[in-house]
């Protein structure tokens, strides 16, 4: 038996760490709005006619609108899959700086709504970005993704190897 991490599996350096993990799963509260944005945008102004168009003053601008939402979801996605990869963080950074000035905006401008929804963008945006700031996540984005930690890698930090549990008294193995 090896000894585990909190039950992810193998505690040897190749596990995402909880740090991450958290990180990952706060920017992901975006995602669901952002997947139906852009779908209704991109309805509303190409496959469904509308008398009066919901954000902008035509069919042509709803579209628009629902391409940015959708590129925006992929910048989103992108970054989120490049931290929990260990790829790095400035895109992952970008997409929960941007989501926070738009929640902040939407807080701010009380013509776009109730604030429930963008305060809790904005709360779990700055949350993925405090956590993606530790240095566990860091160390996380500098091995690589889990690759074997080296002396060279963390000057200073020795590799963490699985521990080997001792055999039980009276069994052959």
């Amino acid at each position: 038996m090896t000894e585990t991490n909190r039950g992810t599996g193998p505690a040897d350096g190749t596990t995402t760490p909880g740090i991450v993990i958290g990180a990952v799963a706060a920017a992901t509260a975006v995602v669901p709005f952002l997947i139906v944005y852009s779908f209704l945008f991109i309805a509303r102004g190409v496959f469904v006619q509308v008398e009066q168009p919901d954000i902008t003053s035509s069919r042509h601008g709803e579209a628009f609108a629902g391409l940015v939402a959708l590129l925006f979801l992929l910048l989103v996605v992108w970054g989120i899959v490049r931290l929990l990869n260990g790829g790095s963080r400035p895109l992952f950074w970008l997409g929960q700086l941007i989501t926070l000035a738009g929640s902040v905006w939407f807080v701010i401008d009380r013509a776009s709504g109730d604030p429930q929804v963008p305060l809790v963008t904005a709360l779990t945006a700055l949350l993925a970005l405090a956590l993606s700031l530790t240095p566990a996540a860091s160390r996380w984005v500098r091995s690589g993704g889990g690759e074997a930690a080296t002396d060279a890698t963390f000057p200073g930090i020795a590799a963490v190897q699985p521990a080997v549990a001792a055999p039980i008294p009276g069994q052959q193995g």
